[in-house]
Parts: C-alpha cells; sequence; structure tokens
C-alpha cells in the first residue's frame, strides 16, 4: 500500500496528538515528589531532639560512676543493663547522670572540655568525665543511642551521617546557649558516652541536658 504525501503527514499528526493527550505536563515541584517517592529521607533533627530526645536522654540517664564502674567490669554485660547499641557495628553507648563539682574547664582546642568530679554513691574515689561542650564534639552518640532512629530510616549512608552532624550541632548550640559552669560550680547532666570495649583513660561524654 503506498500513501500520498498528504496522507502521511495527516498520520503523523493523528499520532502526534494521541501521544500529546496521553502526557501530563507536571511542575518542577511535582516531579521532585515523584522522584522521592519511595525514599526514605529521615525524619527532622530538631523535632527528634526536643521532642524525643531530650526527654529519653533525662528518663534513661543512670549514675555515671555505676555505669562506668560496671562497664569496667563486665562491658558486654554492662552494655545490656546500661547501654544502647543499634548493631555491632555501632559501639555500645551509655547514657549517664553525672552529678558532680567542676574541677576544670578547657577551651584551648575546639573541643572544648567541662572536667566533672563524680563521687560513687558507695564512696571510694570519684570518677572523672569530661563533658564536651564544643563547638566541636567527636562521635556520634547523641544519634546512636537513642533507639527511636534507625539507619533503616535513611535512604543511605549519607543521609544517616548528616542527620547525626546535625543533631551534634544543635546539642552544641544549646550547651554553649545555657551550660557555661565555672571552676567550683556543681552540675547535673544527663549524657552520652560511647565505647568498643572497657573504658580506659579519659571518658568523654556529650551532654544533652541538664538541670
Amino acid at each position: 500500500m503506498v500513501f500520498s504525501p498528504s496522507a502521511a503527514r495527516f498520520a503523523l499528526v493523528v499520532v502526534a496528538l494521541v501521544s500529546v493527550a496521553g502526557c501530563h505536563v507536571v511542575t518542577d515541584t511535582e516531579l521532585a515528589q515523584i522522584r522521592s517517592q519511595g525514599q526514605h529521607q529521615g525524619p527532622d533533627p530538631e523535632k527528634i531532639l526536643n521532642e524525643q530526645l531530650i526527654p529519653y536522654a533525662d528518663k534513661n540517664a543512670r549514675p555515671a560512676a555505676q555505669v562506668i564502674g560496671a562497664a569496667g567490669q563486665n562491658f558486654d554485660n554492662a552494655c545490656k543493663e546500661y547501654g544502647f547499641r543499634q548493631s555491632a557495628a555501632f559501639p555500645c553507648n551509655f547514657w549517664i547522670r553525672v552529678q558532680g563539682k567542676v574541677i576544670k574547664v578547657d577551651t584551648s582546642s575546639r573541643v572544648g572540655k567541662v572536667f566533672v568530679d563524680v563521687t560513687p554513691a558507695s564512696g571510694g574515689e570519684p570518677v572523672h568525665v569530661a563533658l564536651e561542650t564544643g563547638p566541636v564534639v567527636i562521635g556520634t552518640g547523641v544519634r546512636d543511642g537513642f533507639p527511636g532512629v534507625k539507619y533503616s530510616d535513611f535512604d543511605d549512608q549519607t543521609r544517616f551521617a548528616v542527620f547525626g552532624q546535625d543533631l551534634n550541632k544543635l546539642v552544641v548550640a544549646r550547651a554553649q546557649k545555657s551550660l557555661k559552669p565555672k571552676v567550683g560550680d556543681t552540675v547535673d547532666v544527663a549524657a552520652v558516652f560511647s565505647s568498643w570495649s572497657e573504658p580506659t583513660g579519659e571518658i568523654r561524654a556529650i551532654p544533652v541536658t541538664w538541670k
């Protein structure tokens, strides 16, 4: 069968009209929403911190000397009793109640520290805890010590890492605004410290809430 040029042009116009009729033009916003369907962007860090993480830390923090002493005697048992570990790929994270006297404030580096002497309830030598007050804090214990947020809540490792960094920034901002103890002051702080094994040397903890 042979088509004339005019008939061929008519057929092309019909096909084009049918194709356009089956399409739906979307805006850039709609396109972004379509592409993001099924993706896990992760929760909002500020909302998680204020509404869930701070109350969790305040409720679950245990006396620092008790927890650190238990971790030094039998780390695995202490992790099960006092700590939280997302999986074997993460360190154990302990929420501790740091109640004691400030003996030193170190602002010589960006990892600012407030050193606190914590006396065990049963007596004995005090336990020394270094509270990291920033502007830089080391580690992701704030993120990893909270069971309400999981790696599977995010699409990939990058988003999970950024969430942890954002939490640290928020915690530091709060600490630098209202946690400004001086040597001789008494503090009552709920903080988290992370460890892979029996703690040795300096116990560094990130403060999350305080009284």
